[in-house]
């Protein structure tokens, strides 16, 4: 369970403290299918110092995905008229008290109940450390594990990479909530399909990423997604559009 004081425990010097407070972020639209899973999955995990923020952006599914919010009292969620996804995260960072936060959606998971505790040793331990990330696996939307190609080499180098293309999930990146705030890194809201990347971008050029060589998330690939519904070119134009503004003409070769 997470802690009953949540404002008691995030830092408020910039010092790293020994149990710091994780807030996850998720932002959800008719999203009941797989919202039950990911609550499970951090809910489970065996550091209970979280706060799990939950906003559920104007889902018109018969009440299914507030049914399910409503049965999870732990949960600070709300309900409001829609904005967007980008709109969306950007409200529950804000509103995120903890030391370190994550950003993950409602189709997704974690990996393992020990995630946040592994984030949180690591951080503590390294003080000049203000972003942690890890490896995120894929699944079907069943739940079953898709094959996996990414090495351990390949996953230290993702934050280089960064700019060409998205080469790292957002799910398994916790960042330090003051640095967001001392830098305004937020999701920009120009963007539908990518915001995620333009923002990991954003939060590379001022901080390091350091990495974790484990499975922190999983990601599930299914019919509904936002990805799998959209027209190619219209991603492929947002692409495009954020390589330009970090100065990326094409996608470099490996």
């Amino acid at each position: 369970m997470p802690v009953s004081s949540i404002a008691d425990i995030a830092s408020a010097d910039g010092c790293h403290t020994a149990t710091p407070l994780i807030s996850i972020v998720t932002p959800v639209r008719n999203g009941a299918a797989f919202l039950q899973a990911l609550i499970t999955s951090v809910q489970g995990q065996d550091y209970p110092y979280y706060e799990h923020i939950i906003i559920n952006d104007c889902s018109d599914d018969d009440g299914a995905t507030e049914t399910i919010l409503r049965r999870h009292p732990h949960v600070r969620w709300w309900s409001r008229a829609h904005r967007g996804q980008a709109a969306t995260v950007n409200e529950g960072i804000a509103a995120a008290r903890g030391d370190l936060v994550c950003v993950i959606n409602a189709d997704d998971a974690f990996v393992s109940p020990g995630t946040f505790r592994r984030v949180a040793r690591y951080w503590t331990e390294h003080a000049d450390i203000r972003c942690v990330y890890g490896h995120t696996l894929h699944m079907d939307e069943t739940g079953a594990a898709l094959p996996d190609h990414q090495p351990l080499g390949a996953l230290r180098r993702a934050p280089r990479r960064l700019r060409y293309y998205c080469s790292l999930a957002h799910s398994a990146l916790f960042v330090e909530r003051r640095l967001l705030m001392e830098h305004g890194l937020l999701f920009d809201t120009r963007y539908r399909y990518c915001a995620d990347w333009d923002w990991m971008i954003r939060v590379a050029q001022v901080a390091t990423f350091s990495c974790l060589p484990y499975p922190l998330s999983w990601f599930r690939v299914h019919p509904g997604q936002l990805s799998q519904r959209t027209p190619a070119r219209d991603i492929e134009q947002e692409h495009n559009d954020i390589q330009e503004a970090h100065g990326v003409n094409s996608v470099r070769s490996e």
